[in-house]
């Protein structure tokens, strides 16, 4: 697994490693390379421990001032729809037929 690190010099001379995708994890070190070791052995623990799910979250409904969408789906149940969809496509396919060049 690759993942971003943020690695911080402080004012000690000390450096920290923050794992970006999990801010919360972070490790320290003397050097820039002992903390993204100490981030990584930090890593390979918490991995050993811990898996990811997918969950789903609903979303509040936000009304919304479109005109449009008071109108949206009204044809959803209408048995003619697909006829309908067939002739727009003919006639489309006529007026494309008489505006193309020979």
């Amino acid at each position: 697994m690759t993942t971003s690190v943020l690695i911080t010099r402080h004012a000690d001379n000390r450096y920290s490693a923050r794992a970006l995708a999990l801010a919360n994890v972070v490790a320290s070190g003397a050097s820039e390379a002992e903390a993204i070791a100490a981030l990584r052995t930090t890593l390979a623990e918490l991995h050993a421990h811990s898996h990811i799910v997918q969950v789903d979250v609903p979303l509040p409904t936000v009304p919304s001032d479109d005109p449009w969408l008071r109108t949206a789906g009204i044809w959803a149940h209408d048995p003619s729809w697909d006829a309908f969809q067939q002739a727009m496509a003919e006639y489309r396919a006529a007026i494309d037929a008489e505006h193309t060049d020979p």
